[in-house]
């Protein structure tokens, strides 16, 4: 009976290791959120030991959780998911908000160089007007003055032809009377 009592003992016992590295083969290699979904398995977080080697994060066969704690990691990790996917709208929200504020900065440049480019262009034409007029007014006053002269000589060749006109006249009365 005693043997027979060993023997069975022994077979609970290698049952039972069989069964713990059957669920550590279960979660050995699973990602952080895998293993806090799973009910036989728990995350052990990355740690120093004393010896000072760094034995890293993992997941490793422990207590089954109960339902309330099988669902409190399932809502963390449905959680960080959610957190994750705002972080990342709101990181798409900066980028377009940055490249309208790019587009903008151009279009505000555009338009003011355009608008210089119109100034210039208007002075440019305003010049050109003004000089247009200053010659204009000197072509008016070169043509009068041109008329003028043109007048004057006229009546100085006037005034001559009656002077002259006069002499004779005053040259023959006095042929006359003498």
């Amino acid at each position: 009976m005693k043997g027979l009592l060993k023997g069975l003992i022994a077979v609970v016992v290698g049952l039972g290791l069989t069964m713990s590295s059957a669920n550590a083969a279960d979660c050995k290699g699973k990602t952080q959120s895998a293993c806090s979904a799973s009910n036989s398995c728990k995350w052990v977080k990355g740690y120093a030991r004393k010896d000072g080697i760094k034995v890293s994060a993992h997941c490793r066969v422990g207590k089954k959780k109960s339902a309330l704690e099988a669902k409190a990691a399932k809502s963390k990790v449905k959680a960080k998911s959610k957190a994750a996917d705002a972080k990342s709208k709101v990181s798409d929200l900066k980028s377009k908000a940055k490249s309208k504020k790019s587009a903008a900065k151009s279009k505000a440049k555009s338009k003011k160089s355009a608008a210089k480019s119109k100034a210039t262009d208007a002075k440019s034409k305003a010049k050109s007007k003004a000089k247009s007029k200053v010659s204009d007014a000197k072509s008016k006053a070169a043509s009068k003055k041109s008329a003028a002269k043109s007048k004057a000589n006229t009546k100085k060749s006037a005034a001559k032809s009656k002077a002259k006109d006069a002499k004779s006249k005053l040259a023959s009365k006095v042929k006359t009377k003498s």
